[in-house]
This record gives C-alpha cells, structure tokens and sequence, in this order.
C-alpha cells in the first residue's frame, strides 16, 4: 500500500505532467482515506488551475486557507484563483495581507500591481513595485515591470515628467545588452507617440530633458531609436529578424538634408 506522502507526490508529478485526470483520481482515493488532510485540497487546487478552473481552485484554496488560516502561502494562492475568476477586489485585499506580513512573498507584490493597474492605478502600483527590496533576486524584475507600468499600462504617459522618471529608472537598472536595447526601444517608441500626440511647442518641455540621453524631441527621439533598432539588429539571430530591425531602423531614422 502507497503511504500518503508518495500517493501526494504522485499527484504532483501527474499535476506536472499533464495527466489532471490522472491526479484527480488519486486525489480522490486520497482523500476517501484521509478526508480531513489539507495537502488533498491543496494539490486540487493545482490541479484545477492547471485546468483553467479558477472556480474550483478557489473552493479548494479556501478550504485550505480555512485550515491554514495565518499561512501566507495560503492566502497567496487563494489570492491567485480569486484574481483568476474575476473577483479583483477581494483578490486586491488577499494580495495586500500577504505583502503586509511577509515581504518575502514576491508573488503577492506582483499580483497587487497587476490589479492596481488593471483598476488605473498606475501610481499605486510602482509603490508596491518599488518596495520589492534590492536584496531580493526579483528586484530587477520588479523595476522592469515598473518601467513598462509607466509606460503602457494604467492609461497613457500623462506628462513629461513621468516620462523622464521612467527613463531614470532603467537607466539604473544596468541590464544586459539585448534586455537594454528591447525596453530602450519599448521607452523610446512611447515618448514618441506622447510627444507627437500631445503636440506641444519646445518651449512647454522641460529645458534640456533628454530620454535615455536623447533630446526629447521628434529628432532625438528618432535618432535614439534608430540606434536602438540596429543594436538590436546586431544581437538578432535570425536573419529574417534582423532584415525586419534594419527596416525599422531606416523607418524611423529622421529625414535630413545632404
């Protein structure tokens, strides 16, 4: 006869193959023996997000969490099935508890974020971005999430300084030459579409501002990104890929006068 502990690894070695059918089973024999043991509920759990069930992984997170109740693991995964079927406000409060307790949960600063700016609140979410300590090995990821924030997501870039805090941001991020050059291209398109839809005379930017050290300007923001599509030209490894970035890069240079 099996002992729970391998009919539980079992399940999770199901749940990571695919074979949800084949876990739920278990789980059920598993649970038929054992009705009061939590782990069952747990891997359930699992299961029924790796099944694209929120619903379900939410009754069975929720009865964990009822056993569990001040284990932050608990309350984050709870958190994540609640955010899964739609229900941001309490998933919003989960989130919050988890990251108030234990700063060690990433997760839940990546999940309190994603709803702040799903719900327009863009500020709100590069504070708890910001609070993700640079001691964890997901602060840089936490600053590049915050920096595509500022860009794109929770409504346009509302003015110029907002654009110029995002660029002091991954200017000191100091990341690798493929991810620089993507998130330099990502910054720079964004300032040009502000800038060009915005309309707005010389004299109404910030003197001498500049974007990744380029004038914000029309000019100088094309000529970044000229720069910044033939960078990543260079790092291309598919030559289709790198035909399509020399094409950008000849796009978007400015036109000038021989």
């Amino acid at each position: 006869m099996h002992s729970t502990e391998v009919s539980l690894r079992l399940a999770r070695a199901r749940i990571e193959a695919g074979d949800l059918a084949g876990a739920g089973a278990g789980l059920d024999e598993l649970a038929a023996t054992d009705p009061f043991d939590w782990r069952v509920d747990w891997y359930r759990g699992i299961a029924a997000m790796a099944a694209g069930r929120p619903g379900d992984a939410r009754v069975a997170f929720d009865a964990v969490y009822s056993e569990l109740p001040g284990e932050p693991a608990a309350r984050l995964a709870l958190a994540a099935a609640v955010e899964c079927t739609g229900d941001k406000d309490t998933a919003l409060r989960l989130y919050d508890r988890v990251w108030r307790v234990d700063r060690g949960f990433i997760s839940a600063a990546f999940g309190l974020a994603r709803i702040q700016l799903g719900a327009g609140n863009r500020s709100g979410a590069l504070a708890v971005l910001d609070q993700v300590p640079d001691s964890s090995s997901h602060h840089v990821t936490a600053q590049v999430a915050a920096v595509r924030a500022s860009l794109h997501k929770g409504g346009p870039i509302a003015n110029a300084d907002d654009l110029l805090r995002a660029s002091g941001r991954l200017e000191r991020l100091g990341l690798d030459v493929e991810r620089q050059a993507r998130l330099t291209v990502e910054m720079l398109e964004a300032a040009l579409a502000w800038l060009t839809t915005t309309n707005l005379p010389p004299h109404r930017l910030p003197a001498g501002a500049r974007v990744l050290g380029h004038e914000l300007s029309e000019r100088g923001l094309r000529f970044g990104l000229e720069r910044a599509y033939r960078t990543m030209a260079q790092i291309a490894r598919d030559p289709d890929t790198k035909v399509a970035l020399v094409d950008r890069a000849n796009a978007v240079r400015p036109r000038t006068l021989v």
